[in-house]
């Protein structure tokens, strides 16, 4: 019972995150930007979306995902929070 109540939760946080297609920045390093659609998403929710993200695209080259860098911006139940998730994958 308990872990149907855990993975329920899980499901609303996942649900209140949308994360931007892979991009290909100027030094050569990948990026995914998530971002909490609710003031209620947590900054662990928005930041595991995007890792989750780029480990996805990582893993469908048969590679690895390494993080470079994590940024974030905004304020949470203060409007927009952003994670972007600066990665490679080798």
């Amino acid at each position: 019972m308990k872990k149907c109540i855990l993975l329920a939760g899980i499901g609303v946080l996942a649900a209140c995150t949308a994360v931007s297609g892979v991009d290909r920045k100027q030094n050569g390093y990948l990026s995914v930007t998530s971002r909490g659609r609710t003031s209620l998403a947590s900054w662990n929710s928005i930041r595991n979306a995007g890792l989750k993200h780029a480990n996805t695209y990582c893993r469908d080259q048969q590679k690895q995902m390494h993080t470079i860098e994590i940024h974030t911006n905004g304020v949470r139940s203060a409007g927009n929070q952003t994670v972007e998730v600066v990665f490679e994958c080798f």
